[in-house]
């Protein structure tokens, strides 16, 4: 019974380590790398293999998706837009927008896009230019933008950062102390095996 409680802890955390090395190295390497473009370009948002991932603040936009929902817009080249396209867009206090375009406008050789929230009564007030344009919307996960940014306070950095990343290097430690403790074990037993057959040793003849 007590080999087969080893086995079992052993397993339980071999696959406790995987977890550890598929979920959480990922989203450390992700979330560092998105928190180092704010700093670096802070006038668009930061970006993961081209996909910008986007909060919404507002119900400007229901039903297609309601506050709190973590929206990702894929970078896409402007002339391609058309009407009826969501779009994330920079505003001039650089605040990230997710409306959909209903006119794009041509003056003087220039294009504009004319935007507004699904649930919006009016256009809004500012016409878009392609440089302000952060993307084209393709997806979204509910619920998932009001979780991130609890991430960005500091209870939420403590709880979904600094306690994952202490308790993986409190595993490691473990992990290595263990491993230590059985290799000096196996250690200790063959020296104790090789004294013994010393010890049986017969004497040799003089």
């Amino acid at each position: 019974m007590l080999l087969k409680n080893k086995k079992t802890y052993s397993l339980i955390g071999k696959i406790l380590a995987i977890l550890l090395y598929i979920i959480f190295i990922p989203i450390l390497i992700i979330n560092i790398t998105l928190i180092v473009q704010t700093y670096t370009n802070p006038d668009h948002l930061p970006s993961v293999f081209g996909i910008k991932p986007a909060i919404i603040l507002s119900g400007s936009m229901q039903p297609t998706f309601d506050t709190n929902a973590l929206v990702f817009a894929k970078n896409t080249a402007t002339e391609d837009l058309e009407e009826g396209d969501i779009i994330t867009f920079m505003t001039a206090d650089q605040k990230a927008i997710t409306h959909r375009i209903v006119a794009i406008n041509t003056s003087d050789n220039t294009i504009t896009y004319t935007t507004k929230g699904d649930a919006n009564n009016t256009e809004d007030a500012d016409v878009v230019t392609p440089d302000q344009v952060e993307g084209v919307y393709i997806g979204q996960i509910a619920g998932l933008g009001g979780k991130l940014l609890f991430m960005q306070t500091t209870s939420g950095m403590i709880l979904c950062i600094i306690i994952p990343l202490l308790l993986y290097v409190a595993w490691i430690i473990f992990h290595k102390t263990r491993e230590n403790k059985k290799e000096k074990k196996r250690s200790d037993a063959l020296a104790a095996e090789l004294k013994a057959l010393k010890e049986k040793e017969p004497p040799k003849n003089l």
